[in-house]
């Protein structure tokens, strides 16, 4: 689904998670969405694997995660991945 261009988004709450759907997918499958992190240090992990990192939470939550995707659909952004 991802490498097929059916996901939009995919979200990343933890250095964890960002390695196993690393390990799951690769980086390559990532640049077919938008990549939201829920802070600072998830978006290094996802950015020195290769990830590239669209969205990053001020509040470090998930509703400043779900704000943050919010206000980059809002900009219209080419790298929402279609969302909006």
């Amino acid at each position: 689904m991802l490498r097929g261009g059916e996901i939009d988004v995919v979200t990343l709450t933890s250095s964890s998670t960002v390695r196993a759907v690393i390990d799951a997918v690769g980086t390559e499958a990532l640049s077919c969405a938008t990549i939201a992190c829920i802070g600072p240090i998830t978006a290094g992990t996802a950015r020195e694997l290769g990830a590239p990192v669209h969205v990053e939470a001020r509040e470090h939550t998930i509703p400043g995660l779900v704000e943050a995707l919010k206000a980059h659909a809002a900009q219209g952004s080419p790298s929402s991945g279609g969302i909006s």
